[in-house]
């Protein structure tokens, strides 16, 4: 870790690549933690079994605006990985119903961006009906008959 370390910024950019890193500004509840979320999620050097449980603990986080960047992985994940987990789900459903302000806006507009996203770029047949139904991506044409 380097020396210039702001404890109210958090950790810096250059240390958010570990995921040891991570989970220790998630444990502080760090101001960077939500920023170090979506660095971990589109660095491509990890796999998805080390991105998404460290999505899932932002996502239960008390800081609201981590739990914004939270949701924000969580839609980039679905974009490029093209799966998410059921547990992710309950919990974006969850924030779905959070009317937590955070700026000018509030925090279910985060999840209604993240369940766009993931209706977007996750196959159909792998997503609950609830999300298909209100958040559903490009369908497949249906064939002509003749």
């Amino acid at each position: 870790m380097s020396e210039t370390r702001d404890r109210a910024t958090g950790p810096e950019f250059d240390e958010c690549d570990c995921p040891e890193n991570v989970d220790a500004a998630l444990e502080r509840t760090e101001a960077g933690a939500g920023p170090a979320l979506l660095w971990l999620v589109l660095d491509e050097f990890h796999p998805p079994a080390v991105v998404l449980p460290r999505i899932k603990r932002g996502l239960r986080s008390r800081d609201t605006q981590t739990r914004a960047n939270a949701l924000q992985s969580l839609g980039h994940f679905g974009r490029l990985y093209g799966d998410v987990d059921v547990e992710s789900l309950t919990l974006l459903r969850g924030a779905l119903r959070d009317r937590t302000p955070l700026g000018g806006c509030q925090l279910h507009g985060y999840a209604d961006d993240a369940a766009d996203d993931i209706g977007m770029f996750v196959p159909r047949h792998r997503l609950p009906r609830w999300l298909r139904r209100r958040h559903a991506g490009p369908r497949r044409p249906r064939r002509l008959r003749r």
